[in-house]
């Protein structure tokens, strides 16, 4: 029988793009170490569920509209996986935490809209799929049981890490404009500032690092890198909220 009745798994259950992985995880560990609780725990499990659905979901339907293939049932497994570990997740977490989700509804929408085009390398659906991630640090901490001033604080600081991020990305790989870029991290260390001064300084060693012209920078590399910042943002965000 042909290779081809046995559809690898991995590509159609996890997406490759190593800056969506840090976009999602940033946000739920910094929500985490600020603000543990079970439901913290079951909204970022959740969070990571609907994240890993839009992969599968993409493939099925569009295998819908077109024809079967042996893809197609792998597919609409991980589709009802992922759906109910997210419903099962976010069902018991059911509480007022769950509301600045709302916020990312849109947002994550409109990304998969793009994304299903096929357009998901442009960049409003880019920082439509940063955004989206975005509240899930404000439903962690408001499940941690902290005040919704803290909520809205830790949502515009890892704001401020996502979109001059995407911009950063594109600078770099894609020749887009750096003065916007640059613009996008200046801003970012301001709006930190007013939070925490160990934002502003993450902040700030994020516009030290996006300042020097990269050439001939592989993708990949760019993405692991990313993820080492963005690490280092969340230790540094967390150090000075405690």
């Amino acid at each position: 029988m042909s290779g081809a009745a046995f559809p690898l798994i991995r590509p159609l259950a996890v997406p490759v793009e190593h800056g969506a992985w840090s976009f999602l995880l940033e946000p739920i560990a910094l929500g985490l170490i600020i603000a543990p609780s079970g439901d913290g725990v079951l909204i970022g499990i959740g969070m990571l569920a609907v994240f890993l659905l839009r992969q599968p979901l993409k493939l099925m339907i569009r295998d819908w509209t077109r024809r079967r293939y042996p893809r197609t049932a792998l597919c609409e497994g991980l589709v009802a996986a992922y759906a109910l570990a997210a419903a099962v997740t976010f069902g018991v977490a059911f509480s007022r935490a769950l509301l600045p989700l709302l916020v990312a509804v849109p947002f994550g929408v409109a990304q998969f809209i793009y994304d299903y085009r096929n357009q998901n390398r442009t960049l409003i659906s880019e920082l439509c799929g940063a955004i989206a991630s975005v509240p899930v640090v404000a439903a962690i901490v408001l499940a941690g049981g902290k005040p919704p001033a803290l909520a809205g604080a830790l949502a515009a600081i890892v704001l401020s890490r996502a979109v001059p991020a995407v911009l950063y990305v594109r600078s770099v790989l894609r020749g887009e404009s750096r003065a916007l870029m640059i613009t996008a991290h200046a801003i970012a260390v301001g709006v930190t500032a007013i939070f925490s001064w160990t934002a502003a300084l993450a902040a700030a060693l994020l516009l030290a690092r996006a300042i020097p012209p990269m050439r001939s920078v592989r993708a990949q590399t760019v993405g692991m890198r990313e993820i080492a910042w963005g690490a280092m943002f969340v230790v540094l965000c967390a150090v000075g909220f405690y």
